[in-house]
């Protein structure tokens, strides 16, 4: 679900003025502290990082992070979605992938995109 919000100067500073319907719908945005990551141009994401949150590893991806988060979310609250892999499944994703070598130390560069 989405909302909207507007650029609204706040002191000295610009801030993001949120729908009513976030608060409503997320009591939990409704004060305290966020860290804002910028994961692509024009994205953001918000995260609350108050005393209730846990420590925020300055070297985690934000984006893998939200992910995981959805997805336990979602493991939670739509249990059908979900079923184990099995053995045809896991062929599959083996065959899919062999004979690709993946370095995990790989450095992209900036301006990397997937095509």
């Amino acid at each position: 679900m989405s909302f909207h919000a507007t650029a609204t100067k706040v002191g000295n500073s610009t801030g993001l003025r949120l729908d009513a319907a976030l608060y409503r719908d997320h009591p939990e945005f409704a004060s305290g502290e966020y860290v804002v990551d910028v994961i692509a141009p024009g994205r953001l994401l918000i995260s609350p990082n108050g005393p209730d949150e846990p420590m925020a590893d300055e070297d985690a991806d934000p984006m893998l992070g939200a992910f995981l988060a959805f997805m336990d979310q979602q493991m939670s609250s739509n249990t059908a979605l979900f079923t184990p892999l099995d053995s045809a499944q896991s062929a599959l994703i083996a065959s899919l992938v062999e004979g690709i070598d993946a370095d995990d130390d790989t450095e992209f560069p900036a301006d990397f995109r997937i095509p």
